[in-house]
């Protein structure tokens, strides 16, 4: 282990406990992510069902989440996890053999392979990060600028995909270098996305088609018809953790900034008041039909503590929402007689044609973002850092 690594894992232990209260009876997080090495100690098996490549956005979002649950435990196990995934896509040259710049989702890996620059300063591990930037020289835009999500879904931004490629580009922008385009480019997509794509009560529809052709978009606006979840909880990630990155002078952050608010009130004015939940269809808890979905609601609370612990937003105003969906989420973890933790009720899916495919489709029990999403809610409520 690398003296670096050492020190910041102590410095990770001392500043780092487990919260207070009845969080510490249990932790939900630790016990979902150990279940999850458990059923996939091969990080290289975290890939959709009937493929093979394991360099896109569920090993990625994996990742993302084992690297902030490391920072917050101190656990080993989570960081070799982590090391052992980026090791298996990078060779001694710096190559990805398996990264192919078609669609916004393979980008997300590249977070992990900066974090793992980051620890050991190999060299192998930031030209593999520069190959990964490339891909973004002759990306397919819209006329606007703004990404196609993928080489099949073409003229089609969705909120999704700003999260699996920004999230790399900021983080690329800060460690690399490359600031002026990387942070210019960042913004530049969300703002795109907001453009296109946000209500009046501060959240995104799912995703906007440039050419009016998906069957999901509107033929006059080109809009997705909800607010999925899932899909805005991808944004809502983005727009918690971007601001580590941008530099405080740059001038879009206080816009975003007033943006994040705006998402966190909007999503406090939709929260499920028996449950402490979010919805399929995030803005229609009422609807008939509609029901809680775990991964959105996991993304939301990771969204809403971080803001409160960074200042963003109030605490005394926040904290109640966040206690509520914590106590909320748990209900979706469920062990089994092996002692393995399901978690329910979840979605990963595509953009829908209209508000009945959204609720229609099957409430998964274990899906790779699911799963990690519940991790990333609960352990931001479980362990709090001490200090400044």
């Amino acid at each position: 282990m690398h003296r670096h690594l050492l020190l910041v894992t102590m410095t990770t232990l001392l500043l780092h406990t487990p919260a207070s209260g009845a969080a510490s009876a249990r932790l939900w997080s630790t016990a979902v992510a150990d279940t999850f090495l458990q059923r996939f100690p091969d990080p290289d098996s975290i890939h959709w069902v009937g493929q093979t490549n394991h360099f896109s956005w569920q090993a990625g979002y994996a990742m993302f989440t084992f690297e902030k649950l490391w920072r917050l435990t101190g656990d080993v196990r989570y960081f070799n996890y982590l090391k052992r995934y980026v090791d298996q896509q990078v060779d001694a040259q710096g190559n990805i053999p398996d990264f192919v710049p078609t669609a916004l989702d393979n980008f997300l890996p590249g977070y992990a392979i900066l974090f793992m620059y980051e620890q050991t300063r190999l060299e192998k591990y930031k030209i593999a990060a520069i190959k990964i930037r490339d891909g973004f020289r002759h990306y397919p835009r819209n006329a606007d600028g703004g990404f196609w999500h993928s080489d099949w879904a073409k003229h089609q931004m969705w909120v999704d995909g700003v999260f699996m490629g920004q999230m790399f580009l900021a983080r690329y922008g800060r460690t690399i270098g490359d600031r002026d385009y990387a942070f210019a480019e960042v913004t530049r997509q969300m703002k795109l996305a907001l453009e296109h794509c946000l209500k009046p009560n501060g959240l995104l529809l799912h995703g906007w088609d440039e050419s009016r052709t998906a069957s999901w978009a509107d033929k006059k606006t080109g809009l997705a018809p909800e607010v999925w979840s899932e899909g805005l909880g991808w944004y809502a990630l983005l727009i918690a953790d971007v601001f580590d990155y941008l530099p405080a002078d740059h001038p879009d952050r206080q816009p975003l900034l007033a943006v994040l608010r705006n998402l966190c009130q909007g999503l406090k004015d939709v929260q499920d008041p028996k449950t402490g939940r979010w919805c399929q269809v995030v803005d229609k808890p009422a609807a008939p039909g509609n029901w809680n979905e775990t991964s959105g609601t996991g993304m939301f609370i990771y969204l809403i503590k971080t803001s409160i612990e960074k200042g963003y937003i109030s605490r005394a105003d926040y904290t109640p929402v966040i206690e509520k969906a914590y106590a909320g989420i748990i209900e979706k973890a469920r062990t089994g007689a092996d002692g393995l933790i399901d978690i329910h009720d979840c979605s990963s899916i595509g953009i829908q044609d209209n508000y009945r495919a959204y609720i229609d489709c099957p409430k998964e029990i274990n899906p790779f973002a699911g799963v990690t999403s519940f991790i990333l809610g609960t352990s931001s409520m479980e362990f709090r850092r001490q200090g400044p």
